[in-house]
């Protein structure tokens, strides 16, 4: 069987035809990435380093062709997409310095000591090591950076681990592009092909097939709460259970004073709905909910700003449909107003579409406080001194985010906000998530399967997991370990 990639520009096919895989044909692939992934486990730190690099190499080397194909099999900008592989390789180059560095290892050193109390202490040695086979699920609203080669990608082989990554149906040609690239940097590296493959196709039997498959040890998700609901099930119910390192997604509330209105309305309105509608509202990190005061003049600013925007098609047929359902149902609510942008009517376009209501319609309406993926938010009036409250109520974020001024008492608020979300903003945008070390991507469930991110470089002990050598001759010590320390590790010794 074969497919196609379909343009959300027009509607029309795109590329080659591309080969679904088998289920023999995905048991191939993992029983010999499996089987490589040794290999890449035992690698130095200055040659994973090389490694890293060289896939940011192989990368940057293929970016034409890069923006040719995710331009097509996205719609989205090439501004936007020369972003996302400029993201993509400096991802492998901070990794690269980490790796480089030897601090992922952790090694900590706790030498025999028979004086130590309560009793005796033994040579004990520790570090982490990778878990093994990793299995990687692309997003469909990045065709790079949280893709075959994103964040999730780079930090498990960072890590040491071998990959099998599923590539998104939308984007197939971009996948089969990254991998070529990461296949010749392995090759210049001397490590098998196998370390590193994808897997085609449309066929939704294949997540099955990788979540459930004996050699993987790991899986790492980005996408929607159903999926990532099915993998961390899946993995839970295996006869091994494997970690599952899913981010799925988040309403990103933003909490508006009365303070911050007064002193920036019209630029606060504009960045507001800017924000909800960037991407055409595909962003996991967009405001999907705003809770303002009741000030007329505030939300006419967003409606007037809306009603001046228009948004570029959505990522495929079935996101556009899915959108212009939810939307259609939101809008037969009475008690919901409805503001609307410019229809796009080519491809996959649509309406962007703003819900207005207070607080008790929306609590009493389950529907709104759901994410709906697409160019729309609800903004939702309510007191000010109902914000604590409110944020209570909310599930788990990615984000959530205060607009306020110096003059605002937020710190009850801030502090069940830090309970809600693994990111708090103050008076910027959630939409967006800036790849650095101190950056955390991911929050309490249903946002995330677990408390890590998956931007930055504390995305690689994700799949890492720590080994305690005792008594153990140096000779047999991992480098890591030993007291000569051949690698230049930062140890902890006592």
């Amino acid at each position: 069987m074969t497919f196609r990639a379909v343009k959300p520009a027009d509607g029309t096919l795109y590329g080659a035809e591309i080969p679904e895989h088998s289920k023999e044909e995905v048991d191939s692939l993992i029983v010999k990435a499996a089987a490589a992934s040794q290999a890449i486990a035992i690698q130095s730190p200055q040659e994973r380093a090389t490694l890293m690099r060289a896939i940011a190499a192989e990368i940057e080397s293929v970016r034409a062709s890069l923006i040719e194909s995710a331009c097509a099999e996205t719609a989205l900008p090439e501004a936007r997409i020369a972003g996302e592989i400029t993201r993509t390789t400096v991802q492998f180059e901070l990794f690269a310095r980490l790796v480089e560095s030897g601090k992922h290892f952790a090694a900590t050193i706790d030498k025999a000591d028979p004086n130590y109390s309560p009793a005796p202490r033994p040579d004990i040695r520790k570090m982490n090591q990778p878990l093994g086979l990793v299995a990687i699920f692309a997003a469909s609203n990045f065709p790079l950076a949280f893709s075959v080669a994103g964040g999730d990608a780079a930090s498990a082989m960072a890590a040491g681990n071998s990959i099998i990554a599923k590539a998104h149906p939308s984007h197939p040609n971009t996948c089969a592009t990254i991998e070529k690239a990461i296949k010749s940097a392995l090759t210049h590296c001397g490590l098998s092909t196998d370390t590193y493959s994808i897997v085609q196709g449309v066929n939704p039997q294949i997540t099955h097939w990788l979540a459930t498959h004996p050699a993987v040890k790991a899986i790492g998700f980005t996408g929607s709460e159903i999926v990532g609901k099915i993998l961390v099930d899946l993995g839970s119910k295996r006869s091994e259970p494997i970690p599952v390192f899913a981010e799925m997604g988040s309403l990103n509330p933003v909490f508006v004073t009365a303070s911050a209105i007064k002193e920036r309305s019209e630029s606060l309105a504009k960045g507001l709905i800017d924000s909800a509608l960037m991407g055409s509202g595909q962003f996991c990190t967009k405001p999907g909910l705003i809770f303002t005061p009741a000030d007329s003049n505030f939300v006419s600013a967003m409606k007037t700003h809306l009603a001046t925007l228009s948004v570029a098609p959505l990522l495929s047929k079935s996101i556009a449909e899915r959108y212009s359902t939810a939307i259609s149902h939101l809008a037969s609510n009475g008690k919901i107003e409805i503001a609307s942008g410019i229809t796009n009517n080519q491809g996959f376009g649509v309406t962007p579409t703003v819900f207005i209501t207070d607080w008790k319609t929306a609590s009493q309406n389950p529907e709104l406080l759901e994410e709906h993926f697409g160019p729309t938010t609800v903004v939702i009036t309510c007191n000010e001194s109902e914000f604590v409250d409110i944020a209570s109520t909310l599930k788990g974020q990615l984000t959530a985010t205060i607009q306020g001024t110096d003059s605002d008492q937020i710190s009850e608020l801030l502090s069940i906000l830090t309970e809600k979300a693994g990111r708090v903003i103050w008076n910027g945008f959630p939409t967006g998530v800036a790849v650095t070390s101190a950056m955390n991507h991911g929050g309490p469930w249903p946002a995330s399967s677990s408390h890590t991110t998956s931007v930055g470089v504390d995305a690689l002990y994700r799949f890492m997991r720590p080994v305690a050598f005792q008594g153990f001759a140096q000779t047999v010590l991992p480098p890591a370990l030993q007291d000569s320390n051949p690698w230049s590790v930062p140890q902890s010794v006592s």
